[in-house]
């Protein structure tokens, strides 16, 4: 009696450890389901993140985000996306050049004393 209330014990704790092990890799992620229907030559993303099997989630897709903080989930395969895309890439390299520091190109010009 004593072994097969162990045995029973042993089991539904292996279950519980199994089903827990299994959750562990979900992180909760949001995954696109389906493309949306709106025109992307409108929006005005700041950002976007691709999406793919590797991310957890099983449809491709490229995920914009707008200046509102909306996600917007768009074909990669289509030509207007990869635009946006591209378009989004070029304001942050630009973005990123106008933040560093001017360089100054060969010796700098001496400043005239001024007499007291």
């Amino acid at each position: 009696m004593a072994l097969r209330l162990l045995l029973t014990l042993l089991l539904l704790t292996a279950v519980i450890l199994i089903t827990q092990a299994q959750g562990i890799g979900n992180l909760g992620t949001d995954c696109c389901l389906k493309y949306s229907e709106k025109s992307i030559s409108g929006i005005r993303a700041t950002s976007y993140n691709l999406q793919d099997s590797e991310s957890g989630c099983l449809l491709r897709a490229v995920v914009f985000t707008t200046k509102k903080n909306k996600k917007i989930c768009a074909s990669p395969t289509d030509p207007a996306v990869q635009k946006l895309m591209q378009d989004v890439d070029k304001k942050f390299r630009k973005d990123k050049k106008k933040a560093q520091p001017p360089r100054y190109r060969g010796r700098p010009k001496r400043q005239k004393q001024r007499r007291v």
